[in-house]
């Protein structure tokens, strides 16, 4: 990127970086960021299990019902009601039970069924009452009538803590009033002994806790952005198993019964057994219509409210915590994403439509990424903020693409419009981003040239549809394009199932004989690998029977050559010529009298190994091609562990080469013949000395002289 782009993407990054700040530390994505946290709480919801520790008794309609018709009672029932729901739960001996109910009037009753009441309450000496506060930070309580206020073992605030959109996310630990009553699932666990808080300016400061390394110290709970607790909901208040009122009632009236009658109680399978409450903490609270608080929450805009006291204590019973990440993280990670998008957007901004549309691809594929983080990291208790980060990367991805089309846009598609005939698409990207690197009309260079051709394809060819033949070759085609263009290479053109591509224009490559090289060992690899594709398809239409596989000849040349545009004015090619070019043509013709399929010249191993290409290579022969006076030295690449697995058969080689050279082809057929099965181009040899034996040259040299393209 040049320094130009550097600077304006920086500014970019600067500017998109600080907007997204104000958007993260001033709220203005409250909305959204709401919205995502709620999504997150439930689809989350269903991996966590509630707490067996937690029971809800519920006055339900149908509870209504039955003490209308059985016992006479009208609602608001007699306090006598709750007074044997309580002494039930004393028999169990249960932690704790909380009513979320606030009794404000006296009993319709009398004063002795609140007495009764009372009492109860007395007995069990584990209740929790209730506070409310119709407005924060205000010592306006609506408080129990005093003979149940003063039954209760604590006092528990139910006043919610409500977000900006009235939905209860959070939680307090107190209230805000100058008494700072715990909340109804702090009071219940402060009952049990399960919860302390360590701070000394805390209304419920104990210095002397026993064991607090077996509780839940309040100070270790990670605070909500407004100072409470983030509460962790299940899908529905169902999850705790709520029992009506009902049950626990006529379970109380039967064991009272069996005592009266002293008779042992049974339960059976319509009643409750009071011990199977156990050191539970109990919650009651109304589920008729019309009559229970509902409040709105991450899971429903119409969720019982007793449901958030139970969230809550569950989150604290079972450490589920959730927590915001600390700052430095939320612009680590606005950071991050604004750099990723300036990513996406500079290299997307200039380039084709596929490759933009594969930017946009991205965009969207890492912000769903960041997004399913989000989730995840959930599951743990982090939140990750999600709006502000997802603006950042649209923002500066969507800046960043307009720049580079208002700056170099217009240059881009230029370039795009004169090349995108002969270069690959990834030679022009570079080309429009180093401008500077390319020189039209025609240039002298040193190239790695690259013939292909398949093998007898005119046989394959013949007995095949067109539409069959068009199918094989592009799937041939497009594969081994893939890996020239990957490399580096330019296709030149194709001629029927040939290709000829080279290297080092119009970019310089100081490597272009080692990418070559690399590239044509590559295809040849691939080939192999997609035989079985290639004969499916022919199958398609001869039969297993008649499909051929298909084998390719390359020839490799490095050398000077011409690359430029070359042609008429209404067309033309960036192609190269010259005998560099000419060479490579012949070597890839020469496989055939060798049983090779790959070859290279002299010229181009030794600039690949002297750029640390890492192939071994096997000297053929040296062969004047045709047109050609002079010999050229050729070798056979391959991969090392090819070369060492056959290395005793090309010491052979190497002998009976030596011998040829020599002038004795007696000799060296000998030494060809003990290796002939194995090695194609030792049998290619001795077909070669029989031939120069019965028609001996006049001056031998020790050059193949070739006959045949």
């Amino acid at each position: 990127m040049k320094k130009k782009h550097v600077v304006q993407s920086g500014i970019i990054g600067i500017c998109v970086f600080a907007l997204a700040c104000i958007f993260q530390f001033t709220g203005f994505f409250t909305w959204s960021e709401n919205k995502a946290y709620d999504g997150r709480i439930k689809a989350t919801a269903p991996l966590f299990t509630a707490s067996d520790d937690i029971s809800l008794v519920i006055i339900d309609q149908e509870s209504l019902n039955w003490a209308k018709e059985e016992l006479g009672w009208s609602w608001p029932w007699p306090r006598e009601a709750y007074g044997k729901i309580i002494d039930f739960f004393n028999r169990g001996n249960a932690a704790s039970v909380a009513f979320d109910l606030v009794f404000t009037e006296p009993s319709l009753y009398g004063n002795e069924d609140d007495e009764k009441f009372a009492e109860s309450c007395k007995n069990y000496n584990r209740a929790v009452h209730t506070v409310f506060y119709e407005k924060h930070d205000s010592d306006d309580a609506v408080l129990p009538i005093p003979s149940i206020k003063n039954s209760a073992r604590i006092i528990g605030n139910v006043q919610s803590l409500l977000d900006s959109d009235g939905t209860a996310r959070q939680e307090r630990f107190y209230s805000t009033s100058s008494l700072k009553e715990p909340s109804l699932s702090i009071a219940s666990l402060l009952i049990s002994d399960e919860i302390y808080d360590s701070d000394p300016n805390s209304p419920i400061y104990n210095p002397n806790v026993e064991n607090p390394e077996e509780k839940i110290d309040i100070q270790s709970i990670p605070k909500s952005k407004d100072g409470g607790m983030y509460v962790r909901f299940m899908t529905s208040i169902d999850d705790y198993h709520p029992y009506n009122a009902e049950t626990i009632l006529r379970s109380e009236f039967a064991i009272e019964k069996a005592e009266a009658d002293g008779t042992e109680y049974n339960a059976g399978e319509d009643l409750l057994e009071p011990e199977q409450f156990d050191a539970g903490h109990i919650f009651v609270g109304v589920y008729a219509a019309g009559l229970f608080d509902i409040v709105a929450t991450p899971i429903s805009s119409s969720y019982a409210g007793v449901g958030v006291h139970l969230s809550q204590m569950d989150t604290i019973l079972q450490r589920n915590f959730i927590y915001d990440i600390p700052t430095w993280s939320t612009i680590a990670i606005i950071v991050l994403m604004t750099i990723i998008g300036i990513c996406l957007g500079e290299t997307a901004g200039h380039t084709k439509v596929s490759t933009f549309v594969g930017r946009i691809a991205i965009f969207v594929f890492i912000s769903a990424l960041y997004i399913a983080l989000a989730f995840a990291v959930f599951i743990k208790g982090a939140i990750l903020p999600v709006s502000v980060p997802v603006a950042a990367i649209f923002l500066a991805f969507s800046v960043s693409i307009i720049k580079n089309y208002v700056t170099d846009g217009k240059k881009g598609r230029y370039v795009k419009a004169a090349f995108k005939q002969y270069l690959s698409p990834a030679v022009i990207d570079i080309l429009i981003e180093n401008p500077d690197a390319l020189q039209l009309g025609g240039e002298e260079r040193e190239i790695t040239a690259y013939f292909s051709d398949v093998q007898g394809f005119t046989s394959i060819s013949e007995q095949l549809s067109p539409t069959t033949l068009r199918d094989l070759l592009n799937t041939y085609l497009s594969a081994m394009t893939d890996i020239i263009l990957a490399s580096g290479g330019t296709i030149d053109k194709y001629e029927g199932d040939a290709i000829i591509a080279f290297w080092n224009a119009p970019l310089g490559q100081k490597d272009h004989a080692k990418r070559a090289l690399e590239a044509a060992l590559a295809c040849q690899k691939k080939l192999a690998d997609m035989q079985e594709e290639l004969l499916g398809i022919q199958a398609r239409e001869v039969g297993k029977d008649r499909a051929k596989p298909m084998f390719q000849r390359i020839g490799l040349n490095t050398g000077r050559a011409v690359v430029g545009n070359f042609g008429s004015r209404s067309r033309f090619d960036y192609t190269m010529l010259g005998d560099t070019v000419n060479l490579a043509s012949r070597l890839e013709g020469t496989n055939k009298m060798f049983g090779t399929y790959t070859m290279c010249s002299k010229a181009t191993m030794e600039s690949a190994v002297n750029n640390g290409c890492q192939l071994a290579f096997r000297k053929i022969s040296k062969i004047a091609v045709v047109g050609k006076k002079e010999g050229v030295e050729i070798f056979e690449p391959m991969q090392s562990e090819e070369f060492n697995g056959r290395k005793d058969d090309f010491e052979v080689f190497a002998k009976g080469y030596e011998q040829f050279v020599s002038g004795k082809f007696d000799e060296a057929a000998k030494i060809f013949a003990s290796t002939k099965d194995k090695d194609p181009a030792a049998a290619k040899y001795i077909a070669k000395c029989e031939s120069l034996i019965q028609n001996p040259p006049e001056a031998w040299d020790g050059v193949w002289k070739a006959t045949e393209k």
